[in-house]
């Protein structure tokens, strides 16, 4: 039996528990349906492990580097998009440790960057539970339901205001922090049975991803997991994000506009046109079932893991002093220099400002 050890994945941090801490339990128990060992380790890795997971980026490549060093061999990572983080030499430095790297990102840019330093990367998106997420028969309460954090990147607003002011005589709800402005408490729901009953409370589930998930083929393609949990649930679901959503689903399932004004039309639209929502809500349900539950990611995740193992076991280590110095430096140092951390303040800097325009 594979051991497999999942190293924090963020899971000590209580909102990002209570948001994905749900999901990430349904893809640990397919893994084990898979044939799999799954451990969590929150302080350091399980060393009885045979293969560690490690998310890295997000500014904790130094924690992930010591990780690593204590674990030894082999290491998968778990990484964002090319576009958000990539950096060469820590990869580099740590290359004869990995499997493997897999993400969310399906864009043209992640597999060429780790291609570029033989380092295989492989898409496997988000999914969904459908013992969690599934259609239940209640009352309509809501005409248009949306579940989402406008913190979590830039341009969601742009989409809310103008359904808020398209919708007014609407019942909305709006569910997550920041909605405040149009009157909503600050509030949070774990992924969950609660969430998906949120859901069915609703005639129009929307989707909106932000501006940095939706960039292009070129630069990055990342669809978020309400995408999937909406269709799963056999919700009727308008999206915004075309290019990422036709990865998934095609317009039969779930629907999909570029703009703001486009988007918000068509909920009205459906709103006043209730009967036609159903064969959309059914065949989403359909695809999701026969291609996005977490079985299907825990089977294509064990054979990547397994092939790559008799792979790398194959292959002979080299050691040096000077590879076992720079990777101890990963180990006690920020792995870049004096002008990426002026760089990256710059960046936090443009970030803040841009969602507090997008804010008013």
């Amino acid at each position: 039996m594979l051991h497999i050890d999942f190293w924090k994945l963020g899971l000590d941090e209580p909102r990002l528990k209570a948001w994905f801490g749900g999901m990430y339990e349904s893809f640990f128990h397919a893994l084990e349906c898979a044939g799999a060992k799954v451990t969590l380790s929150r302080l350091a890795p399980n060393k009885e492990a045979d293969v560690l997971v490690i998310p890295v980026g997000g500014g904790h490549d130094k924690v992930s580097a010591r990780a690593m060093g204590s674990f030894g061999e082999p290491i998968i990572l778990y990484v964002p998009p090319a576009s958000a983080w990539f950096r060469r030499g820590f990869l580099e430095r740590w290359r004869e440790y990995i499997l493997f790297t897999y993400g969310t990102d399906c864009s043209d840019l992640t597999p060429q960057s780790y291609r570029t330093l033989g380092i295989d990367y492989y898409h496997l998106p988000m999914a969904s539970d459908p013992e969690i997420m599934r259609p239940l028969d209640l009352p309509r309460q809501y005409d248009v339901v949306f579940v989402g954090n406008p913190r979590s990147g830039s341009g969601r607003h742009r989409y809310v205001s103008v359904l808020m002011e398209a919708a007014q005589n609407r019942r909305v709800l709006l569910v997550g922090p920041g909605w405040e402005r149009y009157g909503y408490p600050y509030q949070c729901v774990a992924w969950g049975d609660l969430l998906n009953l949120i859901y069915n409370t609703a005639l129009v589930c929307v989707n909106i991803m932000n501006d940095e998930q939706r960039v292009g083929s070129h630069y990055r393609l990342d669809a978020n997991n309400r995408l999937f949990d909406l269709a799963m649930a056999g919700r009727f679901q308008i999206s915004n994000a075309p290019e990422v959503v036709r990865r998934y689903f095609d317009d039969s399932e779930v629907l999909a506009f570029d703009t703001p004004e486009e988007w918000a039309a068509a909920i009205l639209y459906y709103l006043d046109h209730p009967s036609q929502t159903d064969s959309h809500r059914v065949a989403a349900r359909r695809r999701a079932l026969a291609e996005h539950t977490w079985d299907h990611r825990a089977t294509t995740f064990m054979k990547l893991a397994r092939s790559s193992l008799d792979d790398w076991k194959k292959v002979p280590r080299t050691t040096s002093l000077w590879l076992s110095a720079a990777r101890y430096r990963d180990t006690t140092l920020p792995p870049y220099g004096v002008s990426e951390m002026v760089r990256r303040a710059g960046s936090r800097l443009l970030r803040r400002i841009r969602r507090l325009t997008d804010s008013r």
